[in-house]
């Protein structure tokens, strides 16, 4: 028989949990168990799907890439076998880019006329481009103008065509061109037109917006600068005795196959623009003449470089604003030669030049604008002319004041037809007498003419009291021109 412990009665035991206790821990510990369990699974069944999306992207870019090329290898063999299938390119690509269009395959000659002719217009006749016409050439297109009696077509457009170098269209017995450069053609408005007439009162009106019609094209072969080809444009208008020539001014660019419009002209004497050496520089400048009876005026363009590369060059225009030297003489000079006075604008000029030696080669293109102008109104006022007024007229023209004074006086008839002159000035004999007495206000000459013209467009009594605002004249002066005014 065992023998048991005695029982320590000094010796604390734990307390024992109950039934209920038991329960509630299991359960607290199964709970515990069972939501690791459920987030466990959670997390598994998330990367499995991340796991196929991951696959199915990868394999969706693999068929894509694969689709896009087969594609691209596709559309490349259709563009090479026949382009017209993929011509529907045309609506992702830029304007200038054309995929498979009929227009910009090659064309015979007589393929390029028929269809112009199917579309209601006029074929003009080749002009040359460059040496050989059979290389390339230039198309003027023309269109019939509607309620037109004379000279009823007018160009609308220019092509350049240049033969094909494709060996597809290299034929033993046909030329195929390719289509370089479309131009399309609008006449100049008629108030640019008759701008020059206008300004020297030959026209009534200033004209409307209306563009007018260009009828020829030709080619400037005589001085015109290299490289590259220079074109003009023409149309003409009537009305009354003056007959206007006008257009434009092309360059055609062989190197970029690129066609340029450079300048619009317009001359009242029916004068093509022609290149002359007016500065002395290496390449002739553009001389367009606008003159209208005997008041001068030439537009004078100087061929420059521009910092494009499709249009390395420009046409600019020499003008005298603004004075190119800071000085005061030289300015004055310019300002002579802008109210009419050119002679003695240049005379002057000659005389700065002498003292200051070298001087920039733009205001060296000024002076020669002006001395071109100077040659012109010199040959007119040496003419000799049958009316006393034409006479006095270019006289006046040129700054030859004493000479004029003597044509006035030389009969009575000559004084009333001066006299009618003087009425009739609208403002360029004045303009030029005022510039000169701003730079001379002492000369007798030049008052006199002032005292006349006053007089002829009022009367006698406002020139005496203009007359008498002049301080410095001399009083044999002052009775000189008091014996011209009782003339009137």
């Amino acid at each position: 028989m065992a023998k048991t412990s005695p029982s320590n009665p000094n010796k604390k035991t734990a307390p024992q949990p109950n039934a209920k206790v038991r329960k509630l821990r299991k359960r607290i510990k199964k709970s515990k168990q069972t939501s690791e369990g459920i987030q466990s699974y959670s997390n598994r069944r998330r990367n499995k799907k991340r796991k196929i999306a991951t696959s199915m992207l990868a394999i969706a870019i693999l068929l894509g890439s694969g689709g896009l090329a087969i594609a691209a290898a596709w559309i490349s063999i259709l563009f090479i076998s026949n382009p017209q299938q993929v011509s529907w390119l045309n609506n992702f690509v830029p304007g200038w880019v054309k995929v498979g269009s009929n227009e910009q395959r090659p064309h015979t000659v007589q393929e390029i006329q028929t269809e112009i002719k199917n579309q209601q217009r006029i074929v003009g006749e080749i002009v040359a481009l460059e040496s050989d016409t059979q290389e390339s050439f230039l198309l003027p297109i023309f269109r019939d103008r509607n309620n037109c009696n004379t000279d009823c077509k007018n160009i609308v457009e220019l092509r350049i065509y240049h033969l094909s170098t494709d060996f597809e269209w290299r034929s033993p017995t046909k030329k195929y061109y390719d289509l370089t450069t479309q131009f399309s053609v609008t006449g100049p408005e008629e108030d640019e037109v008759i701008a020059p007439l206008v300004e020297a009162n030959a026209e009534e009106t200033a004209g409307s917006s209306i563009p007018l019609p260009v009828s020829e094209i030709g080619r400037f072969d005589k001085d015109a600068p290299n490289p590259g080809i220079w074109y003009y444009l023409r149309g003409d208008r009537s009305s009354g005795t003056n007959q206007t020539a006008y257009g434009y001014v092309l360059y055609y660019n062989s190197d970029r196959r690129n066609l340029q419009q450079m300048i619009s002209w317009t001359s009242p004497t029916g004068d093509l623009p022609q290149w002359e050496q007016v500065t002395g520089n290496d390449e002739k400048e553009l001389v367009v003449r606008q003159t209208v009876g005997l008041e001068p005026r030439l537009r004078v363009y100087q061929v420059q470089p521009t910092e494009f590369v499709v249009n390395p060059i420009k046409l600019s225009e020499i003008t005298l604003k603004p004075s190119v030297l800071q000085d005061e003489a030289y300015r004055d000079a310019l300002l002579i030669a802008q109210s009419g006075l050119w002679t003695p604008a240049y005379q002057w000029l000659q005389f700065i030049v002498k003292q200051k030696g070298k001087i920039p080669s733009a205001a060296q293109a000024q002076i020669d604008l002006i001395r071109l102008h100077s040659q012109l109104t010199k040959k007119l006022a040496d003419t000799s002319w049958a009316s006393p007024s034409q006479s006095v007229l270019a006289d006046l023209i040129d700054g030859r004041w004493g000479e004029a004074l003597k044509v006035f006086e030389a009969s009575p008839q000559n004084t009333a037809e001066i006299t009618t002159l003087l009425k009739a000035d609208t403002g360029r004999l004045e303009s030029r007498i005022d510039a000169a007495l701003q730079i001379n206000p002492n000369r007798p000459e030049v008052q006199a003419w002032k005292a006349l013209i006053i007089a002829s467009q009022k009367d006698t009594n406002q020139a005496y009291k203009w007359l008498n605002t002049q301080s410095k004249i001399s009083p044999d002066s002052l009775s000189y021109i008091k014996k011209l005014l009782a003339q009137i």
